[in-house]
Parts: structure tokens; sequence; C-alpha cells
């Protein structure tokens, strides 16, 4: 009976379950609000995490949402991106796409937009954790209220 179980278990293999990236968004948020102290300030709008019908799309570009920018504002002396990867996510790309009138548009990635916005002035940690957020932030000298356990 035993080598029986032993063949089944063979079968299986134990695989690392990755945080999806909303969550990961959101327990960040929570980390922020209780971690920040003023006069840091903090901001999102994960407008890449929700799925935006075409017409709301291109009436928040319209407005001038900018694609490619990181997930996370801080605000202490100057502007701090935080881009939140799940383990094994990349940067996006500048891709080409077709508009409903048959003209291309460029679709802007990460990968090109923060190279330009470290230029201007905006440091930016690609981070894959709560941990990796506490590290930047304590790096730019953010005031933190204290490490959490």
């Amino acid at each position: 009976m035993s080598g029986d179980v032993c063949g089944m278990l063979s079968n299986f293999r134990l695989q690392l379950v990755t945080q999806p990236e909303e969550e990961l968004h959101a327990s960040v948020a929570r980390l922020l609000d209780r971690l920040l102290l003023r006069p840091a300030q903090w901001t999102t709008f994960p407008a890449g995490n929700v799925p935006l019908p075409p017409r709301f799309a291109a009436k928040l570009a319209r407005l001038g949402l900018k694609r490619g920018w990181p997930d996370i504002l801080v605000v202490f002396r100057r502007v701090h991106g935080i881009e939140l990867k799940r383990k094994g996510g990349v940067l996006s790309k500048t891709r080409m796409t077709r508009l409903p009138s048959g003209a291309q548009r460029e679709l802007r990635g990460q990968a090109d937009v923060f190279p330009e916005l470290e230029a201007a002035g905006m440091p930016i940690a690609v981070c894959r954790s709560p941990d990796d957020v506490v590290d930047a932030l304590v790096e730019w000298g953010i005031p933190l209220r204290g490490r959490l356990a």
C-alpha cells in the first residue's frame, strides 16, 4: 500500500503560490496607510489593473492619463514611483495597436517610460513584496512610523 501512495505522490509537484498583483496592491495600500508619516503623502491610480471599456479608456486618455507610469506615487520632497509586479512579472513594452478608424496608435510601455521619468527626477522602484516597498521608502528617506514585523 505504501508503494502505491508513494507512486501517487510522485505525480504531484509542490508549486510556490504567487500572490496576484491586485492582492499585492491592496496589501501595499494598507501598509502605506499605516507606515507613512506626514507630511509624506501617497496615491494610486491602477488603471492597468482595472479592465476599462474602450470609451472610458479613451476618455481617461483625453483627460491626460498617461500610460506606463508607476502604480503608486509617494510625495515627500519630490515624487517617487513604486511599480508593483508579482514574482516573474516584467515591465510592459511599447507596442502598436490599430484604432477602430484604422489608424495606428503607439501604446507606451513602462520599459520606455520609466527611464524618462527617472531622467526627469522621479526615483522608481519595482517591488514584488511589501518588504521591497519598505526597503525603497527607507532608501528614499521617506518618514515612516516604523517597520512592521
